[in-house]
């Protein structure tokens, strides 16, 4: 066997590798994060924006806010959270890659997509509010699952760039099973095609 031939072997039990890993990693993706919070937003029941709504979190659960509508859309949806306390809860908007850019597709509410976060600090019946700033537009908003995650990991070579948690699944949900299934392809049919070339 060539030199070569044993470099390409070699690349391609890295490549296959790298594609069981990535398949391992989309299925917990799917899993864990991507089926459980499509099927929260579908059992979570919506309120048109102008009314409030109260749910009930556990300490340091996150959830996130979706919401349908012009309010939303236009971006003039404004909401408050209050705490068990009677303390305002921080909110956070979403990150640069989210759940509606790769996989909207699993939404079990077609036109609802998550437009803030906030992490409950007690537990306890926490009161959401949403209103339009403007007073013109109508929408409905709920509360489900949080896309957007909290945090962030730094990749690259020094760990400088920072990419927020849900970035990362968003993104790995749909790259990791493409990328483990065009392996399994690719390669078999490659090592077919060096063989038909060394029959000839």
């Amino acid at each position: 066997m060539s030199d070569g031939s044993t470099q390409q072997r070699h690349k391609d039990q890295v490549a296959f590798a790298a594609a069981a890993l990535c398949a391992i990693a989309g299925v917990l993706i799917w899993m864990l994060w991507v089926l459980p919070i499509a099927r929260s937003v579908g059992e979570a029941a919506p309120t048109p924006v102008g009314d409030s709504m109260t749910v009930e979190l556990a300490a340091g659960e996150s959830a996130g806010l979706w919401g349908s509508g012009h309010s939303v859309i236009f971006g003039t949806v404004d909401c408050s959270v209050v705490s068990p306390d009677g303390d305002p809860v921080t909110q956070h908007g979403p990150p640069a890659l989210t759940w509606d850019d790769t996989v909207w597709w699993m939404n079990p509410r077609p036109g609802f997509e998550q437009f803030a976060q906030f992490t409950a600090a007690d537990a306890g019946a926490h009161k959401v509010s949403c209103v339009d700033s403007l007073d013109t537009y109508g929408g409905e908003y709920l509360v489900a699952g949080d896309t957007f995650g909290t945090g962030s990991i730094g990749l690259g070579r020094t760990g400088s760039n920072d990419f927020a948690v849900g970035t990362l699944l968003a993104f790995g949900a749909v790259v990791c099973p493409l990328f483990a299934v065009l392996v399994v392809i690719v390669i078999p049919l490659r090592r077919l095609r060096d063989r038909r070339r060394a029959r000839r």
